[in-house]
């Protein structure tokens, strides 16, 4: 009896773990959404259609933007280690780690452009390495386990929706760089990011919904 009542207790701190490591994926974006719409109203020369949202983190208030991407991966990479918890096992080895890094990758991007802002000192580290993360990283992780998860009955949807993401990040990258001389890059480039943070979101409430019940689908 007594053995049976620390096996549950277990599973159960082992469930919650899951859980609030899932709720990364969205308290993540939102937080990063809502602060860089805070920090552009805040901002009265700041035009949201025109400029980069890594403007907002160089001059007045740029902790409003920074301390949030950083707190954006390091939510993003909680979420994708929750998700190797929930969905290691059915996504297989090595699948479940190649899946893990390179969703964990646009979380390390995000994190990188907090740090490494648009100083002058900093600025080509923050466009040459955060921009590849963020995007590239999307790309792949988004297409490698939406292939995974289509081989799951019960996942085939959020990996049709994986692969659709990646395509479309992918082509949201090409406008994104096309319109920036024609005045609206800003906005595209919102579009853009909105997007791929709107994957993690999906992914965690379609994870929060059959864990810790799910576990054992597919298997």
């Amino acid at each position: 009896m007594t053995e049976t009542l620390k096996n549950a207790t277990t599973v159960d701190r082992s469930s919650l773990t899951d859980r609030l490591l899932l709720w990364g994926g969205v308290a993540g974006p939102v937080i990063f959404v809502l602060a860089f719409t805070i920090a552009g109203l805040l901002r009265p020369d700041y035009s949201p259609i025109e400029q980069a949202i890594s403007d907002l983190g160089v001059g007045p208030n740029l902790w409003l933007l920074n301390v949030p991407l950083v707190l954006l991966g390091a939510f993003i990479v909680a979420f994708c280690v929750g998700l190797t918890r929930v969905l290691g096992p059915r996504l297989g080895d090595p699948w479940r780690w190649i899946c893990t890094v390179l969703l964990a990758l646009p979380g390390l991007g995000y994190a990188w452009a907090g740090i490494f802002t648009e100083a002058p000192a900093t600025m080509t580290l923050h466009w040459v390495v955060g921009m590849p993360l963020v995007g590239l990283g999307a790309i792949a992780g988004f297409l490698i386990t939406g292939l995974r998860l289509r081989r799951l009955e019960s996942f085939r949807g959020l990996g049709t929706y994986s692969v659709v993401a990646s395509l479309l990040t992918l082509a949201l990258i090409v406008v994104m760089f096309s319109t920036w001389t024609l005045g609206f890059g800003g906005l595209t480039e919102r579009v853009f990011f909105i997007e791929i943070l709107a994957w993690y979101v999906v992914a965690a409430f379609r994870l929060l919904r059959d864990e810790p019940t799910g576990a054992a689908a597919d298997s």
